[in-house]
């Protein structure tokens, strides 16, 4: 999917999802979810689970277990779910999306900045990175520890850009969950879908700038060093 770069680049800074966009981590979650709530005596249908990409686990939790409950009772509840993932995360085998080390090289030897903007907690995120060896790539990273509001609120995205010192309508933001699209999109970036958690019909209808399988064959807009890709940095990022 391709549309007309004379819309979307030059691009000053790219923004990166985690689970799903660095690090393959989305049947885990899926795991975590349902043991979680078949616990407690919930069971969520396959589109229950694959609404939960992209949220924060508070808005996961009030939809399956009522709205009603307290925001100390979800602060609980997501702990204990939290909790479960950093230990399946600590030993399960896990690995980075495909291409995804090389891109981030490539980034960084044309001077471009990136950060990482997601929805999981700070620990989980290092652990995470840690994982797959990644964990000194990202220097930047704006987690759910860091926000307020979730996705599909830009929060992330736009605290994200403003950490790289650039405007969100310069950035583009690589996402694999509708959710996280729509926090792109609001947050006025550039979007790119990777197909790795939703189907590709779904992820169109949110009509991203580009559709990818990973980062293995990315078009040339989005690939430092093409022509008319990434503005010239005004100072070489670390």
């Amino acid at each position: 999917m391709s549309p007309s770069t004379s819309n979307i680049a030059p691009f000053d800074a790219v923004l990166f999802d985690l689970d799903g966009v660095v690090i393959d981590t989305t049947e885990l979650h899926y795991r975590v979810w349902e043991d979680f709530a078949r616990e407690r005596g919930y069971v969520p249908t396959r589109e229950e689970l694959l609404a939960t990409n992209g949220k924060r686990a508070g808005e996961t939790l009030r939809a399956w277990f009522g709205a009603a409950l307290s925001d100390e009772e979800v602060e609980a509840l997501t702990y204990d779910r939290e909790m479960a993932f950093h230990r399946l995360l600590e030993h399960e085998p896990v690995s980075a999306v495909p291409g995804v080390g090389a891109y981030l090289r490539s980034l960084g030897q044309a001077g471009v900045p990136w950060a990482l903007g997601t929805s999981a907690l700070a620990d989980n995120a290092e652990l995470a990175l840690e994982r797959v060896g990644l964990e000194d790539l990202f220097p930047v990273r704006v987690t759910s520890t860091d926000v307020t509001r979730g996705k599909p609120h830009p929060e992330v995205y736009l605290k994200a850009a403003s950490a790289l010192g650039v405007a969100p309508t310069g950035c583009v933001v690589f996402e694999d969950a509708v959710a996280g699209l729509r926090a792109a999109r609001a947050a006025g970036a550039a979007c790119v879908a990777v197909a790795t958690s939703f189907p590709r019909e779904v992820l169109v209808r949110e009509q991203p700038d580009f559709l990818v399988k990973d980062f293995r064959d990315l078009p040339a807009p989005l690939r430092p060093g093409s022509a008319g890709a990434f503005r010239e940095p005004t100072a070489p990022y670390p």
